[in-house]
C-alpha cells in the first residue's frame, strides 16, 4: 500500500519544514503534498529551498482548513490518505505502524494516531460528545501513563492528523468549506460513520503536536467558529426534538464553564474579556440561525444519501457519550 500525506499550511514558519522532514524520514516511502493557504510568511520558500521532494499547491486565497483539505483530496491518489496540520512531528515508525493497523483491520475506513505533546501529555485518543454535539477530546490533558491508549474503536480521527482509506473519503464526500475553521473534521467523520465506515485508534502510530499554533487556544475567534459550526452540524444531524433543546443545553454548558473559571488570557498572551467571549457566542448563534434554511436543505440531502440519520446519530452519541 502507498500513502499520500497532505499538509495544510498557513504561516507555518520553520514548523512546516520540520513536519515535512519527519514525513520524508519514515521507514516506508510516502508522497507528501503541501497546500498553502495564502501564507504571508516565507515558509513555502524555505521548503522549496530545502530541495525536499514534495508537491506544493499554492492558493491565492485562504480557503480555511476544510477548503485546503478538499484541495489536497483532489490531488491525492493513494489507497491510504492523510490530512494533517503543519505543526506536527511524526515518529519515524508512524507510517509503518499505521499501515500495519490498516492491514490488521481491513474492515475499517480510518486509523487514528496517538497525538501527544513531547512532554507526554495526550492531545486526544478519541472524541466524545454531549447531547448538543459538544465535542470533547478523550484523554486530552492527561499524562500518557493515565490515558486509555489500547487499540480500540473510536468515533473518528483527531483533526490534527486524519488517516483514512480513499474509499471512505469518497463515501463521506468533501468537507464543508463554508465551515472555514473548526468542527469540519467532526462533521466529516459523522458522515464517515453514517456511510458505515469505522475508525480504529492505533497507539503505536505516534505524532507530536503543540496545539493551536495558528488559531490560538481560548481565542474568541476559535470559540466563534467552533460554536457556529457545532450548531450547523446539529441542525443537519439531530432529531427535531433534540434541536429544540439546543438553547437550553447550550446555556447550561456555558454556565458550567463560567463556574469553572474563564481563562484570563488566550494562548498568545492576549487578555480575554467576558464581553469578547459573550460576543463570540452570540455571533455564532446568530450566524447559525441565519444559515438555517441552507442547513435544512443539507439535512434533507443527508437523509436521502445516508438513510435514517436520526437513529444512526443517536446510536453514535450513545456509544461516544461524555457522560
Amino acid at each position: 500500500m502507498k500513502i499520500d500525506v497532505g499538509i495544510i499550511n498557513y504561516n507555518g514558519g520553520s514548523e512546516l519544514l520540520g513536519c515535512v522532514r519527519s514525513l520524508k524520514s519514515q521507514m516506508v516511502p510516502l508522497r507528501v503534498f503541501v497546500f498553502d493557504n495564502a501564507s504571508t510568511d516565507n515558509s513555502i520558500q524555505v521548503l522549496k529551498d530545502s530541495g525536499i521532494d514534495c508537491v506544493v499547491i499554492e492558493s491565492q486565497k485562504n480557503l480555511g482548513y476544510a477548503g485546503a483539505c478538499n484541495g489536497l483530496l483532489d490531488n491525492m491518489e493513494s489507497e491510504i490518505q492523510v490530512l494533517c496540520n503543519m505543526d506536527l512531528e511524526f515518529s519515524p515508525d508512524w507510517a509503518k505502524n499505521l499501515l500495519d493497523c490498516f492491514e490488521r483491520h481491513p474492515e475499517v475506513g480510518s486509523v487514528a494516531s496517538l497525538v501527544m505533546e513531547k512532554s507526554g501529555v495526550v492531545n486526544a485518543v478519541g472524541v466524545l460528545f454531549g447531547a448538543d454535539l459538544f465535542a470533547k477530546n478523550e484523554a486530552s490533558g492527561l499524562n500518557i501513563s493515565e490515558a486509555d491508549i489500547r487499540e480500540k474503536e473510536v468515533f473518528g480521527c483527531y483533526g490534527a492528523v486524519m488517516s483514512f482509506r480513499k474509499a471512505a473519503a469518497r463515501a463521506a464526500g468533501e468537507m464543508d468549506a463554508s465551515f472555514f475553521l473548526f468542527f469540519e473534521e467532526t462533521e466529516w467523520y459523522f458522515r464517515h460513520n453514517l456511510a458505515g465506515y469505522k475508525t480504529i485508534f492505533c497507539p503505536e502510530a505516534k505524532v507530536f503536536h503543540e496545539r493551536s499554533m495558528t488559531t490560538v487556544r481560548y481565542s474568541p475567534r476559535k470559540l466563534f467558529y467552533s460554536e457556529r459550526n457545532r450548531l450547523r452540524t446539529a441542525i443537519r444531524l439531530l432529531s427535531l426534538g433534540s434541536i429544540l433543546k439546543l438553547p437550553i443545553l447550550g446555556c447550561l454548558r456555558y454556565l458550567n464553564m463560567a463556574r469553572g473559571g474563564v481563562p484570563g488570557t488566550s494562548g498568545d498572551g492576549k487578555r480575554l474579556s467576558k464581553v469578547s467571549i459573550c460576543w463570540a457566542l452570540g455571533k455564532a448563534w446568530l450566524q447559525a440561525l441565519w444559515m438555517l434554511p441552507a442547513e435544512l436543505v443539507k439535512r434533507i440531502k443527508y437523509r436521502k444519501k445516508f438513510g435514517d440519520v436520526n437513529k444512526k446519530v443517536a446510536d453514535i452519541l450513545k456509544q461516544y457519550s461524555i457522560f
